[in-house]
């Protein structure tokens, strides 16, 4: 008697996972016995084929196929044919079943009559914390019980996937339906699920809450749809081979695409948008095949989707500019609505956003009847699969002044914000204002009836001091990084207590610390960070300057705490040489300080950044001026230092802990590429003798967020290993002889002081691919400092000619070009930003 149940299992080193697989199988109250299974082995390295086997031995209904490798879609298509089942599912084998899965959907088989299709609950499970959360974007459409929906009628009641889905094996073999073997990274389901539904004039689906399918997110981040953000065909052959042939099999019977299938093609489209803003995709190198696909397959997909549809698509959030950026690539270009953005309140301005696809247009622009520039402006790129799509245009105007605006000829309407969408499943259990405010009220009083909960009270009181409130009126505020100060934060704070000592100036760094130490000794006015006076201090600031803009600076203080005018100076740790666009752009910074022209230009021309002349002032680094002051007072004998100084690798940290200084590691560090050639540079024989001949101490201090590894290091007992908590960096800079570095910026501080650099970059693909950094203006042959080494012997070897014979000329000429302005001046210039960034025009 053939099986009610076919299952399909596609499987792919996934040893690891079939014991919990199999065993949700077998406690299936259905009965195990009356499934049939057929596991297909894609040509595993594993145990997979191994375990499968050994699972069918002690199981009669239980198939095992092995084949060549050949995808996900190839491997369901070998196992079709074989299938008896009146209906067929295709769960994968490192997700679970709950044990009345094929009990629930049985029953709803015989009851909810007739359905082309049956959809199980799919729930997150993130194995990790061995949790499972309800936490899909789509799992809205299980919260009304179990119903039947009609495509044609709720076309916003999309399936997307086969692995908790059902499908009638009838209908399969009449169709001749197999799964596109040429897509191998995401819609695979999604193109077989269309063409089975575009067999039925009316496609019924039943959503089934009470079975439950979960879906593994591994903790390794190993599975295709978690790692494939740098493969091009992820963003072209899903189009190529997904969207396009479904498209031509719809239009055979239909005269336009059902609605269903529309959303279908932009939820997986809309998820390619919000990937594309992360640091995975936008670091990885597409070429320009790629996007030359690109700019032929999404118009020719976006052709048969209705503006209505992008415009009120509600399946999953996403932002306003990127149905704009769909709209605008769908009509071949053009201009899309303007709305009134972002007010800076210190300055008396307002400014108005648009987007625009191609061309920039012409802008006019009338205040109070007469025809004016902007006072600023800036269009940056927003981003899809690496690239921007569209541009998005900010232009800054009075505040106080009737503004009218024309693009390309045409009177626009300045709205107050884009439309809202209300999502297709929202949370039907809407707390209403006051439940929110009882459980927040609530909450804050078990923090503070908790462990440590006097905190919250003692700052709570802080920041309502009358005293405190003097205290801090209008405060500067100055911090390099929470745990050490030494940076450009520090010397700008002492530079105010000079020239300006009728500033309320407060310089913030951890109680306790060797820098809270040093500088108490010296006189400074401080507040230890995390302390209820902190809160307080930041509180009633009208400055807070910093050169470091990470969470523990822009978000030190609750929302609720953080004051109305409060104004933000990004100092900077260094020179921006790259694109850190990613980072940098959803920092609110009312002053960035740039230290070169061409970092300056840039930072304000460059479609990367969101910054403009606004935000952007070249004032140079108030480091600089203290590190000019310093090295003045060096003489060359003196420079006896070879600093060896990598930066970090964001894929070798982890989150940030307690404090800035506390980065979770990584196991096996000592066999990272990192580790291994940075240690057999440090241990070259000869570059140890040269250096110890010359009279050359060699000092190795990698950037700290590498702290945590400094013992991970392989390095000869003369090399002296320093980090930057108990070490004065611009004593160690203005005493360099050499500076070998990566890709550091450190660099721009040995230029400044004409001092040799030399470049050793042993893993620059890597590097390129996955670090923060994308590459920018600055080239290292072309703009470097120094020569430019890829393996320890060369670095060692260009190290030895520079020590002997001193830099080369052409590298002088190129920090002289960098730094045409060396004038002790940064402190005051970044002081005046300060002072314009509060002034009304």
């Amino acid at each position: 008697m053939p099986a009610e149940f076919t299952v399909i299992s596609p499987m792919f080193n996934v040893a690891r996972y079939l014991p919990e697989y199999f065993a949700s199988l077998e406690r299936q109250t259905y009965g195990f016995h009356r499934l049939e299974i057929i596991l297909v082995d894609d040509g595993s390295a594993d145990e997979t084929a191994q375990l499968a086997e050994a699972f069918a031995r002690r199981h009669s209904n239980v198939r095992v196929i092995r084949k060549e490798n050949g995808g996900q879609a190839s491997a369901r298509n070998a196992a079709l044919p074989l299938a008896t089942g009146t209906w067929l599912t295709f769960p994968d084998p490192d997700d679970a079943l709950s044990a009345n899965y094929f009990e629930v959907v049985a029953n709803a088989i015989d009851h909810e009559r007739p359905q082309a299709m049956l959809s199980t609950r799919l729930l997150m499970w993130f194995d990790a914390q061995d949790e499972v959360k309800d936490t899909h974007v789509l799992g809205g459409r299980f919260r009304e019980g179990t119903v039947t929906k009609s495509l044609i009628h709720s076309a916003e009641w999309i399936q997307p996937h086969i692995t908790s889905g059902f499908v009638q094996r009838r209908v399969v073999e009449e169709a001749r339906l197999t799964f596109p073997e040429d897509l191998r990274l995401r819609f695979e389901d999604g193109a077989f699920v269309s063409l089975y539904l575009l067999r039925f004039n009316e496609p019924r689906v039943t959503f089934l809450p009470d079975a439950e399918y979960l879906y593994r997110q591994r903790s390794d981040q190993s599975s295709t749809i978690q790692s494939s953000g740098s493969n091009p065909a992820k963003y072209t052959d899903t189009i190529r081979f997904g969207f396009l042939p479904v498209i031509r099999e719809a239009l055979k019977t239909r005269s336009s695409l059902p609605k269903w299938l529309q959303n279908l093609f932009l939820y997986d489209q809309f998820w390619i948008f919000r990937s594309s803003q992360s640091p995975a995709v936008r670091n990885a190198r597409f070429s320009d095949e790629m996007y030359q696909a690109l700019d032929d397959l999404v118009p020719a997909y976006l052709r048969h989707v209705d503006d209505e549809s992008i415009a009120n698509f509600s399946l999953i959030y996403v932002a306003p500019w990127m149905r704009e950026a769909l709209l605008l690539v769908k009509r071949g270009g053009g201009v899309g609505p303007a709305y009134w953005g972002a007010k800076d309140t210190h300055r008396g301005l307002r400014s108005i956003v648009f987007r625009y696809r191609g061309a920039s247009p012409d802008i006019r622009l009338q205040v109070n009847d007469v025809d004016v520039t902007p006072l600023f402006q800036k269009s940056f790129g927003l981003e899809y699969a690496g690239r921007p799509i569209v541009m998005q245009h900010t232009l800054w105007v009075d505040d106080a002044s009737a503004v009218a605006l024309t693009l390309n000829g045409e009177p626009r309407d300045l709205h107050d914000r884009p439309p809202k969408i209300d999502p297709a499943f929202p949370n039907p259990v809407k707390k209403s204002s006051a439940r929110l405010r009882f459980e927040r009220v609530t909450q804050a009083l078990v923090r503070r009836v908790s462990p440590g909960g006097l905190h919250f009270w003692r700052r709570d009181v802080a920041v309502r001091s009358r005293k405190l409130a003097e205290k801090f009126a209008h405060a500067w505020v100055f911090i390099d990084r929470d745990v050490d100060a030494g940076d450009s934060a520090e010397d700008q704070y002492w530079w105010m207590t000079t020239k300006h000592p009728e500033i309320n100036s407060w310089f913030v760094v951890r109680h306790g610390s060797p820098d809270w130490r040093r500088m108490s000794a010296a006189g400074a006015r401080l507040v230890g960070y995390g302390t209820p006076e902190f809160y307080a201090l930041l509180h009633h600031a009208d400055h807070l300057a910093s050169s470091h803009a990470d969470r523990f600076i822009t978000h030190a203080l609750p929302p609720k705490m953080m004051p109305a005018d409060y104004s933000f100076t990004f100092l900077q740790h260094g020179v921006i040489k790259g694109d850190i666009s990613h980072w940098l752009n959803p920092k609110d910074i009312d002053v960035f300080v740039a230290s070169t022209p061409d970092e300056y230009r840039y930072l304000t021309e460059s479609p990367a950044y969101r910054y403009s002349t606004k935000e952007v002032v070249l004032a140079g680094l108030p480091r600089f001026d203290v590190l000019m002051e310093r090295a003045s007072a060096v003489s060359d004998d003196s420079k006896n230092l070879v600093l060896i100084m990598p930066t970090w690798r964001d894929y070798l940290v982890g989150r940030m802990g307690k404090d800035s200084a506390d980065r979770q590691s990584i196991a096996d560090f000592g066999e990272t590429t990192y580790a291994r050639e940075i240690s057999r540079l440090i241990s070259d024989e000869n570059f140890l003798a040269t250096c110890e001949r010359l009279g050359m101490r060699i000092v190795f201090m990698p950037h700290p967020n590498m702290q945590p590894y400094l013992a991970d290091f392989t390095l000869p007992e003369r090399v002296e290993v320093r980090s930057y908590v108990d070490t004065d960096v611009r004593e160690m800079i203005t005493h360099a002889a050499l500076l070998i570095t990566d890709y550091s910026s450190i660099a721009f501080n040995a230029a400044f002081l004409r001092t040799p650099v030399l470049y050793f970059q042993f893993d620059l693909d890597e590097y390129l691919a996955g670090h923060t950094e994308r590459a920018g203006y600055f080239e290292y042959e072309r703009d470097g400092f120094g020569p430019v080494t890829r393996s320890a012997g060369e670095a060692s070897e260009a190290a030895l000619r520079t020590l002997t014979s001193g830099a080369d000329p052409t590298y002088v000429d190129r920090m002289k070009r960098a730094f045409p302005t060396r004038d002790g001046q940064n402190r005051r210039r970044v002081y005046q930003a300060m002072l314009d960034a509060r002034r009304v025009r």
